[in-house]
């Protein structure tokens, strides 16, 4: 069993789709498409990356991830809900 954060845990590896793990003891941590704020973290996350140098390719992932949290949510108003 391995924990991802405080609420989550899983019972298989955890690992890149390259097939390179992520190692056991490097913490993990999970958010939901039903999380209420996850938009505006993952847009804010999308502006520290840009602003490190990431590269276009991880900046276009990100614009991915937002338009589907962004869909789901839209289409899902009764699952989503703020952090508790």
């Amino acid at each position: 069993m391995r924990d991802i954060d405080g609420k989550y845990q899983t019972t298989g590896d955890i690992q890149k789709k390259d097939g390179t793990p992520i190692p056991m003891d490097e913490p993990l941590f999970l958010f939901r498409g039903k999380d209420k704020l996850l938009p505006r973290v993952l847009e804010q996350y999308k502006e520290l990356s840009r602003n490190a140098g990431s590269p276009q390719q991880q900046l276009d992932l990100l614009d991915q991830r937002i338009a589907e949290v962004k869909k789901w949510q839209t289409e899902n108003p009764d699952k989503v809900k703020i952090p508790d």
